[in-house]
C-alpha cells in the first residue's frame, strides 16, 4: 500500500504498527495475544529471570563456566539452578545490577563436590574443605572461584574472577586442605572450590557441583516489603492474584 505519508521508523496508533519496508507502508497489528505478566509469581519468575542473565554476565565475564557442556547448554543449567535461589527485586532500568547471593551456582558437574566452610584457623580466616590431599587424581586441579559484592556509581555489582590453586597453596586442617587468608573474612565476599579433570578444551573434561559459600547479607536489602512494593511499581503494578 503506498500513502503520501513519510514514516522514518515505524508508528504505533489505535492498535496498528505503520512502517516502510522497499518503499511501501506495511500496517501491521500491534496488539500482543500474549496475557499480561502481572501477577505476583509471574512477576517473581521475571525478577529471577532477569537476575539470573545479570548474575551469568558476571561469570562469563569471569572466563570459561564450568556447567559441562555448551556455551547455550551451561546457561540454560545455570539458569535452572539459580531459580532455587532467593527472589531479589530491582527495578526498572538495574536489569544489569547484580547481587551475590549464598549458595550461587558457579558449577555442575560428575566429579564428587566439596563440602566448603567458612571458618578460622589459628585465627586467621580461611576457607575449609573437605578434601584431602589423597583424594586428588594425577589429572585434577582445582579452580577458586572469588566473588565480591560491591557497588558501582550506586548499583550493586557481584563481580566474579576465577583462578586456579595449586595444593601447595593450602594449609593441611585435621588432614584437609584449607585456604587461609584475610581475604575469607571478608563481609562481602563469597568462595568455592571446583575440582576439574581433563584439559579446558577436550570433551572429556569433568568437573564438581558446586555453590558459593558466603557471609554477605547485602543482598537482604532487596527482598523486603519495600524493595518489592517499589519495584512493581517502577514496571507499573501487578493485576490480579
Amino acid at each position: 500500500m503506498k500513502t503520501g505519508l513519510l514514516i522514518n521508523g515505524s508508528v504505533r496508533t489505535a492498535g496498528v504498527t505503520f512502517y516502510t519496508r522497499q518503499g511501501l507502508t506495511v500496517v501491521r497489528s500491534s496488539s500482543s495475544i500474549q496475557p499480561l505478566r502481572r501477577t505476583r509469581a509471574q512477576f517473581d519468575v521475571r525478577m529471577r529471570t532477569r537476575h539470573s542473565v545479570a548474575l551469568w554476565r558476571e561469570l562469563k565475564c569471569a572466563g570459561r563456566t564450568l556447567f559441562g557442556g555448551t556455551s547455550a547448554y551451561d546457561y540454560g543449567r545455570f539458569r535452572s539452578l539459580a531459580f532455587a535461589l532467593p527472589v531479589v527485586y530491582l527495578r526498572r532500568g538495574e536489569g544489569d545490577c547484580s547481587l551475590l547471593l549464598p549458595g550461587m551456582p558457579v558449577s555442575e558437574g560428575s566429579l564428587p563436590p566439596l563440602h566448603l566452610a567458612l571458618g578460622s584457623v589459628g585465627g586467621t580466616a580461611a576457607l575449609l574443605s573437605d578434601l584431602r590431599t589423597t583424594d586428588l587424581r594425577p589429572s585434577e586441579r582445582l579452580v577458586l572461584c572469588r566473588a565480591r559484592q560491591d557497588v558501582d556509581f550506586g548499583k550493586p555489582r557481584c563481580h566474579i574472577s576465577v583462578g586456579e590453586v595449586s595444593v601447595g597453596d593450602f594449609d593441611v586442617v585435621d588432614g584437609c586442605l584449607a585456604l587461609v587468608g584475610t581475604e575469607f573474612g571478608d563481609p562481602m565476599g563469597g568462595w568455592a572450590l571446583v575440582r576439574v579433570a581433563g584439559d579446558d578444551g577436550g570433551a572429556a573434561w569433568r568437573c564438581s557441583s558446586q555453590r558459593l559459600v558466603t557471609r554477605c547479607t547485602y543482598y537482604r536489602n532487596f527482598t523486603t516489603d519495600e524493595a518489592f512494593a517499589s519495584a512493581v511499581g517502577s514496571f507499573g503494578g501487578l493485576k490480579g492474584g
